[in-house]
């Protein structure tokens, strides 16, 4: 065996490819130790631990997958750093690199050549990871401050006009470009179970799409009011402390939309069942309890105030198009990447479970989200 070289394990092999980038573009210690965190899906994040001046620190480093938009990473840090500033204090604290950017390029091996890509150092959150976006269901009091946490996020970036570098379409205007995707993902059958599904369905995930415009108009749409989105608002990006929030992060889908979209995107996150008996069941004691927490908490916010009536009344479409906006990322991610047949097929499953439990319930659903206006403060003031 003498003169070959002996391949390292794959974990040690990426401890120090971490350990490289961050000893060559941070200025935070040596690394002593990281693990991958599983959570997500897109980009690879490590839970490391570096060592400075004899004290030990945790972060979270985040390597973006290849092809990540730049303009599409400032954008997310750009927001991270407004609301520091304007003092919402769940979110990390971005690391600077020792040019004093927040973010690093490095270069990937990869099979058809060498690619650049993106690293960035995140302050660690306190709290325990105990949810993912596919077992949704915490603690009703976890669920109530959830809510709030939420509430006072959109009243601390209400106002903030984004970066011009990066712009996303908004989900009304986004549903038109699904329908032709769609479209050819239903031409092509496949040997994929997922693809038979999809075929089998399709007629009714088009319906999906048409439920989803069928209100507001455009012209509605626009007079709504409009932040920077979480995008991802779910229970497996927040941390949890004595049945408290203490942390949310996974800002990367953030993008500049209407607070009622992303009200209702995370309606179907907290509040869907996938329970095997009731996968995708609209939980309504659970939209009640989040509604109610989420009104009473901004009632109480100086900018932005609660949902207004309008809103509330086009919320029930606005969880029709959260369901559309997540079957569209598991169709593309499929499509893509090729991950766990199985895993994405109940994935798409229940998707189309809960559309089926909309068509059923959408009468007692409005009147139930129309129950929660507040008489009092119950609009808002273009910034």
């Amino acid at each position: 065996m003498h003169g070959q070289s002996v391949s390292k394990p794959p974990h040690v092999e990426i401890f120090d490819q971490l350990k490289t980038i961050v000893a060559k573009h941070y200025d935070i210690g040596q690394v002593m130790s990281a693990e991958r965190n599983p959570r997500g899906y897109i980009n690879a994040s490590y839970d490391i631990e570096a060592e400075r001046d004899g004290t030990r620190t945790q972060y979270l480093l985040r390597q973006y997958r290849s092809g990540t938009h730049e303009n599409r990473i400032c954008f997310e840090h750009a927001l991270m750093k407004e609301l520091l500033s304007r003092g919402f204090g769940f979110s990390p604290r971005l690391i600077t690199t020792k040019h004093g950017t927040t973010y690093a390029k490095v270069a990937e091996n990869r099979k058809e050549g060498e690619k650049e890509s993106f690293v960035a150092v995140f302050s660690y959150l306190p709290g325990e990871d105990k949810f993912t976006w596919d077992d949704p269901l915490c603690t009703v009091e976890e669920l109530e401050t959830a809510a709030e946490v939420f509430a006072h996020y959109h009243n601390a970036i209400y106002g903030w006009e984004g970066v011009s570098s990066w712009e996303e379409p908004r989900i009304i205007d986004q549903i038109s470009l699904m329908r032709k995707q769609w479209r050819v993902q239903g031409q092509e059958v496949g040997d994929s179970p997922f693809n038979s599904y999809f075929l089998e369905y399709s007629d009714s995930l088009f319906g999906v799409l048409d439920n989803a415009m069928y209100f507001p108009t455009k012209e509605v749409y626009d007079g709504l009011p409009h932040l920077a989105i979480h995008g991802d608002f779910h229970p497996g990006n927040l941390k949890y402390s004595k049945g408290k929030i203490s942390g949310l992060f996974d800002f990367d889908w953030a993008k500049m939309d209407t607070r009622c979209f992303d009200v209702g995107l995370a309606i179907f996150y907290f509040c869907t069942s996938w329970g095997v008996n009731s996968d995708g069941d609209l939980l309504v004691d659970r939209v009640e309890l989040f509604l109610d927490s989420y009104q009473k908490a901004a009632k109480e916010t100086a900018t932005l105030g609660p949902l207004t009536t309008l809103e509330l009344q086009i919320l029930p479409q606005m969880i029709v198009a959260g369901n559309a906006y997540i079957l569209d990322w598991i169709r593309g991610e499929f499509c893509e990447t090729r991950p766990d047949a199985d895993e994405f097929l109940r994935y798409l499953r229940h998707g189309v479970k809960l559309m089926k439990w909309l068509e059923q319930n959408w009468t007692s659903l409005k009147n139930l989200i129309l129950r929660k206006r507040y008489s009092g403060r119950g609009s808002f003031t273009p910034p």
